[in-house]
């Protein structure tokens, strides 16, 4: 079974880890049975990946 990766788990990564994580729960993905528990996970984690992203973004993003 596929666990959800949370945010906080993910904050401690640098930009190279989470995009490699991405890429390899986009593989999980397309090997998931639609509407299976392992699929909401890897949904939900990737979505968590792009909140963390963003946020990195954010953070580095110059203030007017």
């Amino acid at each position: 079974m596929i666990r959800l990766v949370t945010m906080i788990e993910l904050e401690r990564l640098t930009n190279n880890q989470l995009e490699e994580l991405r890429i390899a729960l986009h593989h999980l993905l397309a090997l998931g049975e639609p509407g299976t528990t392992d699929r909401r996970n890897i949904l939900a984690s990737r979505e968590n990946i792009d909140r963390v992203c963003n946020y990195h973004r954010a953070k580095r993003a110059p203030s007017l």
